[in-house]
This record gives C-alpha cells, sequence and structure tokens, in this order.
C-alpha cells in the first residue's frame, strides 16, 4: 500500500487555500424568501412516507433564483432526520432511482432539487444560473451545487416533521464534489456523504490513478476556479489536497462511498484519503465502504451510509 500522505495541522488557512485554488469563494447572500406547497400525497410508498412538492425562491443580490423540490417524508415520525441531495435527471426520476421507501423505514426524510435548476452544467450555458444573480464573483459551479444544498437545508427547516439539527449531505460523483465542500462550509451538515466523488471529491490528487486535473479541467472547466487548470500534470505542486479536505469538516462525520469497478473515480485515492484523515476525528467520525460494481449511487450505498 503507498504510503499515507501526513495531515498538517487544519484550520481556516486549509479551507482558504482549497477556496483560492480549487473551488472558489461563495459569495455571501442568497435567502431563503418563499416555500409554496404544490402538492401532497400522504401515505405513498406502501403507507411509508408523505411526498411533497415545493416551489422555493431564493432572494439573491441581482435577482431570484426559483427551483423545485421534492421530499419524502416518513409517516408517523415526529421529527425525522433530513437528507438533501441534488439529482441529475429531474426530481420525478428519482421516484425509480432512489430506494425511497426504505430510506423511510430507515425514519429518514429526503429532500431533493435537480440540480441544473441551480447552475447549468455547461462552460457556456444558454442562460445563466444562480451565480448570474450574485456581483463578480469567482466561485465554480461545484461551489453553486455546494451553495444549493444548504439552501434545501433551509428549505427543509422549514416543513414540520423534519429534525435540521440532525441534517445529512449527501452527493453522487460531481454533486458528492458538492457535497463534501458544502459539509466543510455548513456546520449544520452533522454528516457529509459522498459517493463515487473522485478526483476533486475524496480521490487524492497525488495518487496516480482515475482522472486527473488536465482531464477534469479541459472537460468541466467550468466546476472550478479558472486558474485551477494551471496545476494540470502539476499535482504535487498543490498546496492542499483531498485527505484535507474531509479532515476539515471534523468533527463532523464523513462517509465515503467507492466502488470496484470505477476506476475513473480512484476507489484507491478515495481509501486513501479516508484513511490519512482519520486522525482529525474522533472514534466512529469517519467511514468507508467499496462495493462491487460501477459508477452509481445504489440502494446499498444509501443505506450503508444512512446505518453509519
Amino acid at each position: 500500500m503507498p504510503e499515507l500522505p501526513p495531515l498538517p495541522p487544519l484550520g481556516p488557512e486549509v479551507v482558504d487555500e482549497f477556496t483560492r485554488t480549487i473551488y472558489g469563494r461563495t459569495p455571501p447572500g442568497g435567502e431563503l424568501a418563499e416555500v409554496v406547497l404544490r402538492s401532497r400525497e400522504d401515505g405513498v410508498l406502501d403507507g411509508t412516507a408523505d411526498r411533497l412538492r415545493h416551489r422555493a425562491t431564493i432572494r439573491c443580490p441581482l435577482g431570484t433564483l426559483e427551483f423545485d423540490t421534492l421530499l419524502h417524508l416518513p409517516s408517523g415520525v415526529a421529527a425525522a432526520p433530513v437528507v438533501v441531495i441534488l439529482n441529475f435527471e429531474g426530481n420525478d426520476e428519482t421516484l425509480t432511482s432512489f430506494p425511497y421507501r426504505k430510506i423511510a423505514e430507515a425514519g429518514y426524510a429526503v429532500l431533493t432539487a435537480h440540480y441544473q435548476q441551480i447552475e447549468p452544467d455547461d462552460p457556456n450555458p444558454p442562460a445563466p444560473g444562480v451565480r448570474g444573480l450574485f456581483p463578480a464573483e469567482t466561485w465554480g459551479a461545484v461551489a453553486a451545487w455546494a451553495w444549493a444544498l444548504s439552501r434545501l437545508l433551509d428549505i427543509a427547516s422549514t416543513v414540520d416533521g423534519i429534525d435540521p439539527e440532525r441534517a445529512v449531505a449527501l452527493g453522487h460523483s460531481r454533486l458528492g464534489k458538492a457535497a463534501l465542500w458544502a459539509g466543510v462550509q455548513d456546520e449544520r451538515f452533522g454528516l457529509t456523504v459522498s459517493n463515487d466523488s473522485g478526483c476533486c471529491g475524496a480521490a487524492l490528487f497525488r495518487h496516480p490513478g482515475g482522472e486527473d486535473i488536465e482531464a477534469i479541467t479541459r472537460r468541466f472547466p467550468h466546476w472550478f476556479v479558472p486558474s485551477f487548470a494551471q496545476y494540470a500534470g502539476k499535482e504535487d505542486e498543490l498546496p492542499v489536497d483531498q485527505h484535507q479536505l474531509l479532515a476539515s469538516i471534523a468533527p463532523r462525520r464523513v462517509y465515503v462511498c467507492s466502488a470496484e469497478d470505477d476506476a475513473w473515480a480512484d476507489p484507491d485515492g478515495e481509501y486513501l484519503a479516508v484513511e490519512a484523515a482519520r486522525p482529525a476525528f474522533g472514534p466512529g467520525g469517519i467511514g468507508y465502504h467499496i462495493r462491487p460494481g460501477g459508477h452509481a449511487l445504489l440502494e446499498e450505498d444509501w443505506m450503508k451510509a444512512l446505518a453509519f
């Protein structure tokens, strides 16, 4: 096994380095203005959950952002912990892709929104997203999606039957990167879960495997600050590595999910980052699993993370 990188002393200056080098500075502002209940269905999913749809309005310095949310609230639970998660295909697609019944049976609520309603996943979008609603700021799309997870928690805090003091930020792939950055910045998240988040997520830059800075900044330059591309092929010159990102969430908890066949996300690099970050956490403060299969968020990933 490769030697684990050291874990230098942590503090605000480490988070500042991630801000400056990779994700960009999330600007202040963006307040929840309105949450409108559009529909409610009680006792869905074999009676395990109530399904609520809301339309949320966020007031930003240069305008308002509106987006739709889908909430599954476990039936008969007075104050359920909540998982906030952005989805890739639209809220209705999660009805078949998320194991809502099993999650409700475990006692958790899930609040989700479509990530592209927040910020287009496009280096040259036809219309601006939330980043266009703030004065000129240098923050990438990953940081915008992380900002959205915090806004989802704001929304969850307005709903009866949810305990916002027990909140989980969860994300898969690029949205797993966003979940980790949200977990660093927003101390309301007691648990942060990344699934197959890979490069710029849970995987070490300095582990030779999977996607690298050259590949990710060439295909997805809009995810990060423009200057991040200067480290392509120069990973050893980075002032930080991702075990420090994981450790920056401590003493709150972190759980990292990997998949054996997801070489592009570098499961070995994710595991090494978890082990290198472990000294920052108390007993049981950081967890990890690797399962058979490829790049996907499966029921097994959900249930192991929630059991943790």
